[in-house]
C-alpha cells in the first residue's frame, strides 16, 4: 500500500543509535535520549522506554501536519513490566479548544502485549482503531488542539513500554487501509538497475545467499615442526564474495511476447559496470552491487497460449560488506546533495545508486574526509559505502543510515 507519508518512522536503528530516522520526505528525525534504546519489536526492532528519562523528540512544523484537516495517525505499542504498578489500559485523550473539552478512549492491554493503535479523524468525525477494529467513534465540531496515546501507570512522568511503526499522513484512512498498515508482510520484490522483475513478467520462486554470510578468507597462518597444529592470525576476518542464485519464472501472453520480455530484461545486463539488484522487503530494502558471468538459461515449451519460462540467474557480489543509506531528492533547495564525512585508514568505495560511483576513498586515517554527490532528479536513491566497514573510525551523513552493516 503506497502512501503519502508526513511521518513514517519503522524505529529499525542499530544498538546506541541517537536518531530515530523519519523515513517520510520530510525528515522529521527523532532525538532518542536518556537511555531509550533499540529492541526486538513487531516488525524488526522497536524503540524501548525505560519510564526513567528515556525518550524520542520529534519536531514537525504545523504546516506539515494539519489537525485542521483530515489525518491518520497509528503506531504499535506495547507496555513492558514493572515491578509494582505495571500498566493495565492506554488511555487515549483527543483534546478540543476550552475547559475539559476531551474525549478520552480506554483500552484495556497485557504487559507485554502488543496492540495497534490508529487514529482517524475524518471531517469532522474521529475514528479510533485498536487492532483494526472500529472500538469509538464520535462527531465533535470544535478546534482540535491535540492528541496523545498514555498509559495508567503514574510512577513517572514518561511512558514504560515499546513503540513501534509509528506513521502519520494527511488523509483520513480506511478501515481496509488501517488493516494494510497492520500488516507485517511485506510484499516483497525485486529489481535490477531501476527496472521491476515484473516488467517482464519475471518473478522469484526461490533465493539463495541474499542474507547467507560469504565464506571466510583463508586467514594466515604460520606452522612449526617442533608443535601441534598451526597458529592462526584471527585478528582480523575478511569475506570472500557473496553469491546469489534467483529461481526465477517468466509468464507471457504468447511466443511474441515471451521473446520480447526475455531479449529486453537479458540486455539488462548488457550495461558496463555493476548492477544494482534491490529486494524490496518494506522500508529497508536489501541492495547489492552485482555482475552475472554465468548463462542465462531458460527452460520452455512453446505454446499458442499462455507461454510460461523457468530459469536461474547466478549473481556475484564482489564487495559483500557494506553500509546502505538513503537519501531523498525533493524539490527543497539542497536536497539534491548527499554529503558523507568519513575516516578511514582502508580504502572504501560509494555508489550512489544513480549509476554513479566513487572509488579508493580514504585510505588515510590521519583526517576525515568529505564527499558530496548531487543527485540530476527527484526521487529517493540508496547510496552504498563497501569495503572495510568495521574498521571506519568515524562517520557523519545527511542521509538517512538504513543499514549500518549489511
Amino acid at each position: 500500500m503506497a502512501l503519502d507519508y508526513i511521518l513514517h518512522m519503522p524505529m529499525d536503528e542499530s544498538d546506541n543509535s541517537p536518531v530515530a530516522y523519519d523515513y517520510s520526505t520530510n525528515r522529521n528525525d527523532g532525538v532518542v535520549s536518556g537511555g531509550a534504546d533499540f529492541k526486538g519489536g513487531k516488525v524488526g526492532k522497536a524503540i524501548n522506554f525505560d519510564g526513567n528519562g528515556a525518550r524520542c523528540d520529534v519536531s514537525m512544523m504545523a504546516t506539515q501536519f494539519l489537525l485542521s484537516a483530515s489525518w491518520t495517525f497509528a503506531a504499535w505499542v506495547r507496555s513492558n513490566k514493572l515491578d509494582v504498578g505495571s500498566p493495565t489500559k492506554f488511555i487515549i485523550n483527543i483534546c478540543f479548544d476550552g475547559i475539559n473539552r476531551y474525549h478520552e478512549i480506554h483500552v484495556n492491554n497485557i504487559v507485554g502485549t502488543w496492540r495497534h493503535i490508529a487514529i482517524v479523524r475524518d471531517g469532522n468525525t474521529y475514528i479510533v482503531y485498536v487492532d483494526g477494529a472500529n472500538i469509538e467513534s464520535f462527531v465533535d465540531t470544535g478546534t482540535l488542539k491535540g492528541f496523545s496515546i498514555n498509559q495508567d501507570c503514574y510512577s513517572g512522568d514518561l511512558g514504560v513500554g515499546m513503540v513501534d511503526e509509528v506513521v502519520a499522513v494527511q488523509s483520513a484512512l480506511t478501515q481496509i487501509e488501517i488493516l494494510g498498515l497492520m500488516s507485517t508482510n511485506a510484499n516483497q520484490s525485486y529489481s535490477l538497475d531501476g527496472h521491476d522483475f515484473k516488467e517482464f513478467g519475471i518473478y522469484v520462486s526461490d533465493s539463495n545467499g541474499v542474507v547467507d554470510r560469504p565464506k571466510m578468507k583463508k586467514p594466515r597462518t604460520d606452522s612449526w615442526d617442533n608443535y601441534h597444529g598451526e597458529v592462526v592470525d584471527m585478528s582480523h576476518k575478511y569475506l570472500e564474495p557473496r553469491t546469489i542464485t534467483l529461481s526465477c519464472f517468466i509468464k507471457a501472453t504468447d511466443r511474441a511476447d515471451f521473446m520480447d520480455k526475455v531479449f529486453r530484461f537479458e540486455q539488462l545486463f548488457d550495461k558496463t559496470g555493476l548492477h544494482r539488484l534491490m529486494i524490496d522487503v518494506g522500508a529497508k530494502p536489501l541492495v547489492y552491487e552485482v555482475y552475472c558471468i554465468d548463462a542465462i538459461t531458460i527452460s520452455k515449451k512453446w505454446n499458442d497460449g499462455l507461454m510460461v519460462g523457468t530459469f536461474k540467474i547466478k549473481l556475484t557480489e564482489p564487495e559483500p560488506v557494506k553500509r546502505v543509506l538513503k537519501h531523498y531528492v525533493t524539490d527543497n533547495p539542497g536536497s539534491d546533495v548527499c554529503t558523507i564525512t568519513i575516516k578511514s585508514s582502508k580504502y572504501l568505495n560509494v555508489y550512489w545508486g544513480d549509476g554513479e560511483c566513487d572509488i579508493d576513498i580514504c585510505g588515510d586515517s590521519s583526517e576525515a574526509k568529505t564527499i558530496t554527490h548531487r543527485y540530476s532528479a527527484v526521487g529517493e536513491y540508496y547510496p552504498v559505502i563497501t569495503g572495510c566497514i568495521d574498521e571506519i573510525e568515524s562517520f557523519t551523513t545527511t542521509s538517512i543510515i538504513v543499514w549500518n552493516k549489511l
